[in-house]
């Protein structure tokens, strides 16, 4: 009995040191997995940690980048060979090989400009954030030309227009976090930018404070790159805006939207052609015509009488004859056209008004048949009244005066007023070329975005 016993403690001993020793296997394991699993959330987290850096570096690379396009990139078309580049291809090329400024160590610039690629690359290689000694980043910067186009913009200081570049850039910035060539974190950002322009003269007509239509009035439009307005070539595009009210009679056909800020007093099927009308959720800006210098030396053309002058400065013209205006620009006080008066252009003609205009008897003859040929700006506050006729082709830009367009003629082009009205039964066609004449800069905006980090 007593052996019987003897031999199972010793048994229980044992099975007791197996289970242990299990157990102490099993806590070995665990414990391995546990600082492997600390371990890597360790290295993982250091990891997200360094990307994250990495991202905010590349971030200010492309910020950065931004406002350099804004604020330091100007590509003036006079002197610089824009229409050199092949914009057939994409990316856009130059030289055969495609428009880039160069930023990335190891990467060369293809630019025309030697200044432009200077800049650049000055401003976007090798570029360090410090933090502190022993936290710092780098970020490098490329730019690819994607699009390039020219456009004849409006420098709002002088109202004169002059080609400026229509460009669209893909960005691509790289930020390292530590050592660029052994970096603990990278990231890349890549935007894509474009300026644009939009053009003063979009609309028919526009009204600043009214637009008031009576009588028997059609507005509608022609593509000039179709040839002249009739035919097959009349379009829909005779659009009319107003940043107060607009109203129009029953006899009065809109080919084209009518947008308005204020209120709207149009009778249904007024407007067609899938024309529509359309409240606008801000008034739209009107630049202000700066002021300028107009000369001392009076013109008079008595009726009968024909004559001449050349573009410059001059204080009243009082027209009752023919004068003709030689290509060119003019700065005027008043023009007065009445009678059997007409004014009569052949080329591109620019005349500023500085206080009174009158464009009637026979108003405008413009042979070149293109209103862009034609653009009148009025500074003053005087009613501006014009009368159309077959060759009555013009751009009219008078914010601080009403414009009247009234008799039974056809005005070819475009007039903004500070309120227009329209009597009689003129027909008002608007051309659309003028959609991409006359521009309003629009500064460099993101339109893409997207961002790795590694």
């Amino acid at each position: 009995m007593m052996i019987r016993i003897h031999m199972q403690l010793k048994e229980d001993k044992g099975v007791a040191l197996v289970t242990v020793l299990l157990f102490l296997v099993v806590m070995a394991v665990l414990s391995t997995a546990l600082t492997l699993t600390v371990q890597n959330e360790m290295r993982s987290s250091s990891s997200y940690k360094y990307s994250q850096q990495a991202f905010y570096v590349a971030n200010a690379g492309i910020q950065r980048a931004i406002d350099w396009f804004i604020n330091s990139y100007e590509v003036d078309c006079s002197s610089n060979p824009c229409n050199d580049y092949d914009k057939a291809t994409l990316p856009v090329s130059y030289s055969q090989s495609s428009v880039v400024l160069a930023g990335q160590t190891g990467l060369s610039s293809v630019y025309p400009d030697q200044s432009t690629i200077t800049s650049f690359t000055n401003t976007f290689r090798n570029v360090t954030l410090q933090a502190n000694s022993m936290n710092s980043g780098v970020y490098e910067v490329n730019a690819t030309l994607l699009k390039h186009a020219i456009g004849n913009f409006i420098d709002l200081s002088t109202f004169e227009t002059r080609p400026k570049a229509i460009q669209r850039w893909r960005i691509e910035s790289i930020g390292y976090w530590g050592n660029r060539d052994n970096p603990l974190g990278m990231a890349k950002i890549t935007a894509t930018i474009e300026n644009s322009g939009n053009s003063l003269f979009d609309k028919a007509l526009w009204g600043i404070d009214m637009v008031d239509l009576g009588g028997t009035t059609l507005i509608d439009s022609y593509d000039p790159r179709l040839g002249l307005y009739g035919g097959t070539n009349i379009g829909n595009n005779g659009s009319v805006g107003t940043n107060g009210s607009v109203s129009a009679s029953n006899n009065v056909d809109i080919f084209g939207d009518v947008v308005y800020y204020g209120s709207a007093s149009v009778p249904d099927g007024v407007i067609k052609g899938g024309g529509e009308l359309i409240h606008l959720t801000e008034p739209r800006y009107f630049p202000p015509l700066p002021d300028f210098s107009v000369g001392s030396s009076d013109v008079s053309v008595k009726p009968g009488k024909s004559q001449s002058i050349s573009p410059g400065k001059y204080k009243d013209i009082d027209v009752k004859g023919t004068l003709t205006f030689a290509p060119g620009v003019y700065y005027i006080d008043s023009l007065k056209v009445t009678s059997n008066g007409k004014i009569e252009i052949s080329d591109s003609t620019t005349l500023y008004i500085k206080s009174a205009l009158t464009l009637t008897g026979q108003g405008i003859s413009n042979s070149s048949l293109d209103p862009t040929k034609l653009t009148i700006y009025y500074r003053g506050t005087q009613e501006a009244k014009m009368t159309g006729g077959s060759q009555a082709y013009v751009e009219v830009y008078a914010p601080n005066a009403p414009v009247v367009l009234e008799g039974n003629s056809n005005f070819f082009g475009t007039f903004i007023g500070k309120t227009v009205k329209a009597t009689g039964t003129p027909d008002i066609h608007f051309s659309e070329g003028s959609l991409n004449d006359h521009l309003l800069h629009r500064n460099f905006r993101v339109i893409t975005w997207s961002q790795d980090v590694y």
